[in-house]
This record gives structure tokens, sequence and C-alpha cells, in this order.
């Protein structure tokens, strides 16, 4: 009986499946021609991974892209300014990028108090829904602060459910209802030194994201 990856994403063969693959590129090289480590005074930023959480009433993948910042590993309490614009940024690298794509929402993630994307000690997220990263892609005037202010407001306090301002990350490679992460962005930015470009980092096979 075919996985729920087989029967979500298709056969290779076939034009049936949406490459998830190619998307997650798209946003990472997007993010890296937003984003460089040195402009912001971080370690590191990668588009690391796609989660596929369930299948969509017509059999569609249902998507979380994931964005992740390595904020420094002398960092113990992050600047929430830096976050939200990196935050902001991450969206619209984000977004276009999956243009087409059921995305149930976008997690951007923080690591900080520790070395690295994935060797931290902490991580928090950010959970975006596809309607405010449209908002914040396409409206004139809605910019980092509105985008700010719109995710403060619609927070409810429930750390699974988007919007989630800022709250412990998920590890969705160990969520039974996730078929698949994907994350060849996370392996080349995870042993790329610290303070070079995200730009070109995905390249190559790895692991998935948190």
């Amino acid at each position: 009986m075919p996985s729920l990856l087989d029967r979500l994403l298709g056969d290779d063969d076939t034009d049936e499946g949406i490459d998830l693959q190619e998307r997650e590129d798209e946003a990472h090289e997007a993010l890296g021609n937003r984003v460089t480590p040195e402009t912001y005074g971080i370690d590191d930023c990668a588009v690391t991974g796609v989660a596929v959480v369930n299948e969509g009433p017509e059999e569609e993948p249902i998507t979380v892209p994931i964005a992740r910042f390595s904020l420094g590993e002398d960092v113990e309490s992050p600047d929430l300014d830096l976050v939200w614009d990196l935050a902001s940024e991450a969206i619209r690298a984000m977004d276009p990028a999956f243009e087409g794509v059921f995305v149930r929402h976008y997690d951007v993630q923080f690591t900080f108090d520790g070395d690295g994307l994935f060797e931290a000690e902490e991580c928090r997220r950010m959970a975006v829904t596809p309607e405010l990263a449209d908002r914040l892609v396409t409206e004139t005037g809605f910019d980092a602060a509105a985008f700010k202010s719109a995710m403060l407001e619609a927070d409810d306090i429930d750390d699974h459910v988007a919007p989630v301002a800022w709250g412990e990350c998920v590890d969705y490679s160990r969520n039974d209802n996730a078929a698949v992460v994907t994350g060849s962005a996370a392996a080349m930015a995870g042993a790329s030194a610290a303070g070079a470009s995200c730009a070109g980092a995905g390249a190559a096979g790895g692991a998935g994201g948190c």
C-alpha cells in the first residue's frame, strides 16, 4: 500500500506530484537575497524544511514551510525588534515560493544560547497564517510593524495553533501526523561558517527542520 508521502507527492515519473524540494530551494534562495548574517548581526539562516502534516480535500499535501535563524551562541535574551524584522523577511521570501501549495502555516524559528541552527539550547518560533503572510507580501503599508501588531492581536496564546507570536519550536519530524520533512538547505547551512551568506545553501541533501 502506498505511503502517505507517496500518495501526497505522487510518483517521480509523473506530473501528479508537487516538487516541494524545488519550492524549498526557491524560498531559500530568496531568503539569501534578502538577509545576510553580517547585515543583521546573526550567525546563520536558512529555509530548513517543509513538513507535510496532512492531506487536503483533494488529497493535496498540507504543508508547513520552515525558516530558521541562528541568533548567536552568546544570545540569552533575543532582541525582539530584530526577531520581528527577520520574521517579516522570512515570510516575504517563503510566501511567493509556495504559491499554489496548500500551506497550513509558515514556521519562522529562532535558535539562541548555543551554536548553529540546530545545536542551540533554545528555540522559539512564530507560526504565521497564510492570510497574514499574503498581507505582508502584497498589501501596501503592511510593513514589519503592522505585521507584528496583527500577529500579537491574533495570537490567542495557544502555541499549537497559528498565529503564534512567540512559542516553543515544534519538531515536525517527530509528529505522527507528519509524512515527511525535506531539508536540503539545512545540511549546507548547518555546515556553513558563521557570518556566511544564506544564499546558495540549498544544494545538499540532509536533515529536516524542527
